[in-house]
Order: C-alpha cells, then structure tokens, then sequence
C-alpha cells in the first residue's frame, strides 16, 4: 500500500503540507537488517532548508528520508503513517514551546526517537530536551557528519549526549524528593524489559524478543515505574544506558 501524498524530497514543495514517500508500510528498522535504510522523518522549516537537508541525508546509504512535517499537526501524522525510526526536529523552526512539542510528539509515538537541531547546544538546552523525551541535540555549528552520527547513535537506542548530562536529566524526570533510583532490586525479566526499552522496541516488539504477551510486558514496565518513582519511558531508558555503560 502506498501512502497518497507530495513525493518528496525528489521535488520541493513550499506548500504547507506533509509529505510522505511511501515506500513503507510499516516501521523502519536499523540498517543492516534485511538491508533495510534506518528511515527518517523530517520536522524542519524553511523548505528551501529541509529540501537540501533531505537531498544530503539521501546520499548516505544507511538513511532515507520518509517524510516531512511543516507543524505539529503533519508531524504526527507523518509519524503515525510512515513510522521512522528517528524524527530530526528543529527547535527554533516549531514554534516557541519546543519543549511542549517534542513532549506531545514523544508520547504520540514513543518509539520514534527524537533528534534536535538547534542554535543553542549548552548543557542546560541538551538537558531540557532530554527531559522532554528527546534522544538528543546536535547544534546547528557542527558538521554534516556529526548530525549522521548522532542519527545513527540515538537510532541504536542510546542518547546524543555526554553522561553528566543526562545524569541531571534523570535526575529531574524522577521524584525529587528521593535519591536517583537504582536498577539492583528489578527482577531479571523486569532488567530484559528494561533494556528493551532502552533500545527503543515497542511493548510489541519486547514481548515477541522474550517469548512472552504483550500485556504482561505492559504489566511489567507499571510495576517498574512505580518501584524505581519514575515517569515513563525516557527516564527508564536512561537508567538502564547508564547501568548498562563501561565503569570507568
């Protein structure tokens, strides 16, 4: 099935719709299985922009580009038809709550992982958009390459920044009042979901690895969420990143 909508990026539109190209129908994976390209959506204005972005990240073989949003509106809907792997959002381009945005996009597809662009690449940016379910920041300064590693590395499920700062990231999606959780009392089932989840599966996805339902994955991360005081996904996720680094 071929979903209807502007080829793109094989010719630029400045029109204000969403594009798909729609090779797919269902989601992309990783490159390297079943020779699969690691499939992209694009949240980036202005056209003129996102057009020679796109045409860029087409030239590298592991990546391609799926489809476009021009607000919040398309990107959801991109990202509900199409299903990339990573969604490349650009802060200053989405309006003034980007926060807000990247929040509503990461609950509307939580395993799509989120990839920033943006002028500003402090710390504290890095840490407002962890804490707002991206995967990372990239600044706009640095070069092509650097943007496809990071593609690559937030596609593979771990996180586009260093350790002190998505230390203080977690530290802010999980109660205050307590102390940073630690994983040890989590069963070994509940470690294995755990580390699903930090790679980005979906409860479908960790259910079919561990031979077991979907409910019962369901089951599990409730039960996981409450023991460690955390909320949602993307804290967890970066627990078990943390658990699962080199000691140095």
């Amino acid at each position: 099935m071929r979903h209807r909508g502007r080829f793109f990026p094989g010719r630029p539109s400045s029109l204000g719709e969403s594009s798909l190209e729609g090779r797919s129908t269902g989601a992309e994976g990783s490159p390297g299985k079943s020779g699969r390209r690691l499939g992209l959506a694009l949240a980036i204005r202005p056209a003129l922009l996102r057009d020679v972005l796109s045409r860029l990240l087409e030239t590298v073989p592991e990546l391609r580009v799926a489809g476009y949003g021009e607000n919040e509106d398309q990107v959801r809907k991109v990202l509900s038809m199409v299903r990339p792997r990573v969604l490349l959002f650009d802060y200053e381009a989405m309006g003034p709550n980007g926060e807000n945005i990247i929040s509503r996009l990461h609950r509307t597809a939580p395993a799509v992982r989120i990839l920033v662009i943006a002028r500003r690449s402090s710390e504290e940016n890095v840490e407002q958009v962890l804490r707002a379910g991206a995967s990372g920041l990239v600044g706009k300064h640095e070069e092509f390459t650097t943007l496809v590693r990071a593609i690559q590395v937030v596609a593979s499920g771990e996180l586009w920044a260093n350790r002190r700062t998505a230390a203080r990231a977690l530290e802010q999606l999980t109660d205050v009042s307590a102390p940073v959780p630690r994983m040890e009392g989590l069963t070994k089932r509940e470690l294995e979901i755990a580390d699903g989840v930090a790679l980005g599966l979906r409860n479908k996805e960790i259910a079919q690895q561990l031979d077991i339902s979907e409910a019962t994955v369901k089951s599990h991360l409730n039960a996981i969420f409450r023991r460690l005081k955390i909320e949602g996904r993307v804290a967890l996720a970066m627990l078990a990143q943390e658990r699962n680094q080199p000691k140095n």
